[in-house]
């Protein structure tokens, strides 16, 4: 597993994603993570955190294009799959133009590894966030994830009976990505008043007896 350094702007609002059921050492690096950006983002700005499966299940009324960047798992270990309602309800809380950043774990090539937990490959994961409508969808970075954490995922985290199995078979096919997309530069679902030009009258007819008539058959009862 690799360790990553964040870096926040002086003003920014934030929004740490996570899962609660993760172990104590996790639990622990996320604090470390969110008081050192509350540090980096200053008076101005603001860390919060919110719990992956309350957003799933909507239970988090997160605000509305408040937070200009949202890091969804970002300590180990990075066992969610986030879904399209997560990724959904994450979009709406961003601000316009907003930077949407997800540590996830995938799969090398179209098929995953036996008895594998992770299933999703790159490419599935960028069409999820195009189609949760985020733009500029990438993966930056991605690191295999070594036999000895996948034997601790299968024993710890994912309850497998064959632990040394599954390891064999995943080694150096499953990933620890990091992939960023960002929110379009609009709010979602905002609406825009249109602008229509008013006609000239000379437009509305060929002359002024013609556009009586088609006023006058208008109002004929019938």
């Amino acid at each position: 597993m690799s360790s990553t350094t964040f870096t926040a702007e002086a003003g920014q609002n934030i929004l740490l994603v996570a899962r609660a059921s993760a172990g104590a050492h996790s639990l622990d690096a996320l604090q470390q993570l969110r008081d050192e950006l509350v540090k980096q983002v200053g008076s101005g700005g603001k860390v919060d955190f919110e719990q992956v499966d309350r957003i799933d299940e909507g239970a988090a009324a997160l605000a509305s294009a408040y937070y200009d960047r949202i890091i969804a798992s970002p300590v180990w270990p990075h066992v969610v799959e986030h879904n399209n309602r997560v990724l959904g309800k994450l979009l709406l809380a961003l601000k316009p133009s907003g930077l949407l950043e997800i540590h996830e774990l995938i799969v090398d090539g179209s098929e995953a590894p036996e008895l594998s937990p992770v299933t999703r490959t790159r490419d599935e994961l960028l069409q999820q966030l195009k189609f949760a409508g985020f733009v500029d969808a990438q993966i930056a970075g991605a690191e295999v994830v070594s036999e000895p954490a996948l034997k601790a995922l299968a024993a710890d985290y994912w309850r497998l009976g064959d632990v040394a199995q599954f390891a064999a078979n995943a080694c150096e096919r499953i990933f620890e990505a990091v992939s960023v997309a960002k929110k379009p530069a609009y709010n979602v679902g905002a609406a825009a008043a249109l602008k229509f030009g008013k006609r000239s009258k000379n437009s509305t007819s060929d002359s002024d007896g013609k556009a009586d008539s088609a006023k006058k058959a208008w109002l004929i009862n019938v």
